[in-house]
C-alpha cells in the first residue's frame, strides 16, 4: 500500500493536503475503497487507512488498523555531509534515509565548492519522499548548512563521532563503535524513546577529501578517523557506505542480542 506522512488525525479520519489529494487521484488513480497507509511523523503507529472521499475538492479515508511501525532503525544516525553538486547531494539525502539516516547536517569544509540551494524546501520533499517509499515512520531532519569548523569547536563526545578519511588504515566502522545495548520499548502516541538508543554521528568530506588539518582537528575534537577500504570512494558513495555499515554493526547486534 502506498503510505503517506500527514499532520493529524481527528476522530479516526484522515483529510489529507492538497497535493497528497492529487497524487492520489490523478496519479496513483485510486477511489472510494482503496487503502493507503497514513503516518503521523515520529508517533511510533502506522494507520491502515480505506479511502472514502476521492473527488477534486479533497481526499479522505477513515482509519481500520493502527499498529507499530517497525522499520525505524535502532540507531539516531546524523550524517554531516559536506556540501556537493546539486544532484549528488539529493542523491546523499534519498539513500540515506532510505538506510536509516536520522539527521543530515550540510557541512561547509575547506575544499566545498557547492552551496547551499536557493530553495531548501525541496530537501524537504526529497526526504519524506523517500521516507514513505522505505517504510520509515519518521522524516528525517536537516539542519540548516554549518561550517565544520563550528561543529568541531562545540563538539561533545556525548555521541560517538565517525570520519572517514584517506590514510586511516586498520580502524574500521566495525570495530570502532559501542556494543548496541538497546531496550526493547513499545511505540509511544507522539512520541519516540529516544533515550536507550545508540547514537552516532559519521562525517563525509567533499569531493576534494578533507584536509589534513580537518582529519587533526577532527581527531582533537574527539572524532574518530576510519577507513572504508582500500579503493578510493566519490564522496556521495563515502555517505551511503558508511551510512550503511554503521546500521549493518549495530542492528546485527541488536538481532544477536
Amino acid at each position: 500500500m502506498h503510505r503517506f506522512f500527514i499532520s493529524t488525525i481527528q476522530n479516526d479520519e484522515i483529510t489529507f493536503s492538497a497535493e497528497q489529494a492529487r497524487q492520489i487521484r490523478q496519479v496513483l488513480r485510486m477511489g472510494a475503497g482503496d487503502r493507503v497507509v497514513a503516518l503521523v511523523d515520529g508517533a511510533g503507529w502506522e494507520y491502515e487507512a480505506e479511502l472514502v472521499q476521492v473527488e477534486k475538492k479533497g481526499v479522505t479515508a477513515v482509519i481500520r488498523q493502527k499498529r507499530p511501525v517497525t522499520a525505524e532503525p535502532v540507531v539516531q544516525l546524523t550524517l554531516y555531509q559536506s556540501l556537493l553538486k546539486r544532484d549528488n547531494f539529493e542523491w546523499v539525502l534519498q539513500k540515506g534515509t532510505e538506510i536509516g539516516v536520522s539527521r543530515f547536517v550540510p557541512l561547509l569544509a575547506a575544499r566545498t565548492v557547492a552551496r547551499p540551494p536557493k530553495k531548501p524546501n525541496r530537501w524537504q520533499r526529497i526526504v519524506t519522499e523517500a521516507a514513505e517509499q522505505s517504510g520509515r515512520g519518521c522524516i528525517p531532519q536537516i539542519a540548516p548548512p554549518v561550517r565544520l569548523t563550528a561543529v568541531l569547536a562545540n563538539w561533545q563526545p556525548r555521541q560517538t563521532g565517525l570520519m572517514p578519511a584517506a590514510g586511516a588504515a586498520g580502524a574500521t566502522i566495525g570495530s570502532v563503535l559501542p556494543p548496541a545495548e538497546l531496550v526493547e520499548a513499545e511505540p509511544v502516541e507522539a512520541e519516540l524513546v529516544e533515550a536507550e538508543l545508540v547514537e552516532v554521528a559519521v562525517f563525509i568530506g567533499p569531493e576534494g577529501g578533507w584536509t589534513e588539518a580537518e582529519v587533526a582537528n577532527g581527531r582533537a575534537a574527539g572524532l574518530i578517523p576510519v577507513t572504508l577500504g582500500k579503493r578510493t570512494l566519490r564522496a556521495e558513495t563515502a555517505a551511503i557506505v558508511a551510512a550503511a555499515l554503521v546500521m549493518q554493526s549495530l542492528e546485527d547486534q541488536r538481532l544477536k542480542d
